[in-house]
């Protein structure tokens, strides 16, 4: 598939980066001194909202996308963000409460980081539950016991010298350094993790960057959950546009997505000259038959991924039709195709696919043409170069032949 469509999340990262000076220019325009309703009642009730639909979402997530990073989050985030609304209605607030709540959530971002994304949902259920209670009892404790807390009155100094702003300027590395390692490519979720531990970064931060400490710490957590929530929905959509248009055997793009190609409605750049390879696997019949169908989806899938190594970044792949896959060339004709899909054919034929009762190899039959004119519609394409492909296979098979697109169909050349 393309990496593309699975991207770390940039954009939703950026996001953060502007809820934070939002709510600086907010803290700035709307002083509690005067708007003191708004910082005492109206955003602490917003926060547990926002809280709450953190738990929600949690909870809700995994039958979804099946994701403990995103489980975690969820379920972290809302009982912490609940917490320290909590105490910010409290008329007795204490500084160091909030001191380790944030030390918590900084611990919890790295867990949530460093735990694998996939795991069985009994597992995932488990690990977050004790997770959550552990962290529930111990606020608890602190709560109740006060001076179990002198080691954790707010350390943060009113500039960025400090060694506790260092440090958190440090642990905001490790953060970014695990996103990018860990959570590359799985749909925006990089980007979401690490806005979430720029948020509360600047949470801890927030005596070094302004007089209204308290209150701008207030703002970023109410901005916190909001953008999980925001982070998780885009998680969520990404995931849905990838089953929608992707094979969950081969990993590439599937007939669905091919189909919004031959109609033009993708974002696929359809105009001429559009290449277009139509590419079948030899006796593939023979494979399922002899070997069984759990061996012929296993090679599917090699000769697939070995399409797709070989045409990325010039060509798109899809599966059009039990072993045939087409691909797509934006702005290349038929003979800057022909060396690329040659590579094609000769990668799969070097391809070895092990199975269960040996190493399985096959060959590849190749059509090719191309669009010349946008007067041209793709599915002429398509068939001209489907005419390519059953002359490859009708020649010998393991071979690539091409045919020319013209407005009443294709003709040999």
């Amino acid at each position: 598939m393309s990496a593309a469509k699975i991207r770390w999340g940039l954009l939703v990262f950026l996001f953060s980066a502007v809820l934070i000076g939002t709510a600086f220019a907010l803290l700035l325009r709307y002083p509690s001194t005067a708007f003191p309703r708004l910082y005492d009642r109206v955003l602490p009730t917003l926060g547990m909202i926002f809280a709450g639909i953190s738990l929600v979402a949690g909870h809700f997530s995994y039958p979804r996308v099946h994701n403990l990073k995103v489980y975690c989050a969820g379920y972290l985030t809302g009982m912490l963000s609940l917490a320290y609304f909590a105490l910010a209605l409290h008329p007795t607030r204490r500084p160091e409460l909030v001191s380790i709540l944030l030390l918590v959530s900084f611990a919890n971002l790295l867990i949530v980081l460093a735990v694998p994304s996939y795991v069985k949902y009994r597992v995932a259920r488990a690990f977050t539950l004790w997770l959550v209670t552990v962290e529930l009892l111990a606020f608890l404790f602190f709560r109740y016991v006060p001076d179990t807390t002198a080691w954790a009155g707010y350390s943060a100094e009113p500039h960025l010298f400090h060694a506790t702003s260092w440090s958190i300027l440090i642990w905001l590395g490790v953060a970014a350094g695990l996103s990018v390692w860990r959570v590359r490519n799985e749909f925006h979720l990089g980007g979401v993790l690490l806005g979430l531990a720029l948020i509360e970064g600047f949470a801890w931060l927030s005596p070094a960057l302004t007089s209204l400490a308290t209150d701008y710490e207030l703002l970023l957590f109410v901005a916190a959950p909001l953008y999980l929530n925001i982070g998780i929905l885009v998680h969520w959509l990404s995931r849905m546009e990838h089953r929608i248009s992707y094979d969950p055997l081969l990993h590439i793009y599937n007939r669905n997505y091919c189909s919004t190609v031959i109609t033009e409605q993708s974002n696929l750049n359809t105009s001429s000259p559009l290449g277009v390879a139509m590419i079948d696997i030899d006796h593939f019949k023979k494979v399922n038959d002899s070997y069984g169908h759990e061996a012929g989806d296993q090679v599917l899938h090699a000769v697939a991924q070995t399409i797709l190594r070989e045409v990325v970044p010039n060509g798109v792949a899809c599966r059009y039709g039990g072993e045939e896959i087409i691909v797509f060339f934006p702005k290349m004709a038929t003979k800057e195709v022909i060396p690329l899909v040659e590579n094609v054919r000769a990668a799969v034929e070097r391809l070895k696919v092990p199975t269960r009762r040996k190493k399985l190899t096959v060959t590849v039959s190749c059509g090719v043409s191309h669009r010349s004119d946008n007067a041209q519609s793709v599915i002429d394409v398509i068939h001209t170069a489907d005419k390519a492909l059953y002359r490859a296979k009708k020649g010998g098979r393991n071979q690539v032949k091409t045919g020319k697109t013209a407005s009443s169909g294709g003709r040999k050349r």
